[in-house]
């Protein structure tokens, strides 16, 4: 009875200044929060650019049979207002371009040249800005399927006056570019346009757009003009 005291007093002595354990330090460990993580913001101009490709790839999609009839052009010259509207829903602000050539130039000032096939994305544009004579046409590159490389293309189509997957790239460039003789380019929408970018773009005259009974000539005369009458092929505008 009478060792309890000092034992006692040792062993509130020994809890009092032992040395505490150490936690081994948390190596390659992520320690998780209570909320969730939001989307990496944008680091660079290329993630952003692949970001807003994929945007578009997706309200691509969801367009596909979306009657071009009811837009400018009249679902003849209606490649260009088509695509500027998807491009619209993608940016997030109204885009109305009927005229091929101004869509061109608006590229120009708002999107990244894509120099080689082998670059593109889906989401990504082609356009075979119209000559004198011939009227082009414009559409937006789809998923790869093949290592060529090639891609699928959605566009509007003359024939049905609908938006689909009507074209592929390789067809395209023998077509637009080996046929018609018109040149073929690649852009990567990458930032919004001001709304006074709209204003300049938004009405212009069909009458002024180039004839496309070349276009038919070309067509009629093609050796392979019988496949692209169906919805696979699609026609210009």
């Amino acid at each position: 009875m009478k060792r309890k005291g000092p034992e006692i007093f040792f062993f509130i002595l020994y809890f009092l200044f032992a040395p505490l354990p150490v936690s081994p330090p948390l190596h390659g460990l992520v320690l998780c929060s209570s909320s969730k993580a939001g989307p990496p913001p944008y680091s660079s101009a290329k993630g952003k650019n692949e970001t807003l490709s994929a945007r578009i790839y997706v309200i691509t999609l969801n367009s596909v049979g979306m009657d071009t009839g009811s837009l400018p052009g009249g679902g003849i010259y209606s490649s260009s207002a088509a695509v500027s509207k998807i491009l619209g829903q993608a940016l997030e602000q109204p885009l109305k371009i009927v005229y091929l050539s101004d869509l061109y130039q608006w590229l120009k000032s708002n999107a990244l040249p894509i120099k080689k096939p082998s670059e593109l994305l889906p989401g990504d544009i082609v356009i075979s800005p119209s000559s004198r004579d011939v009227q082009g046409h414009v559409g937006i590159v789809g998923e790869k399927i093949s290592e060529k490389p090639d891609f699928s293309i959605y566009s509007n189509s003359l024939d049905s006056c609908l938006f689909l997957k009507n074209w592929t790239l390789s067809r395209w460039r023998e077509y637009f570019e080996k046929d018609l003789k018109l040149d073929v380019f690649y852009f990567r929408v990458f930032k919004p346009f001001s709304q006074q970018t709209l204003m300049q773009y938004e009405k212009k005259p069909t009458a002024s757009l180039p004839s496309v009974s070349s276009f038919f000539r070309l067509r009629d005369s093609s050796p392979h003009s019988s496949s692209q009458s169906n919805t696979e092929t699609g026609q210009v505008p």
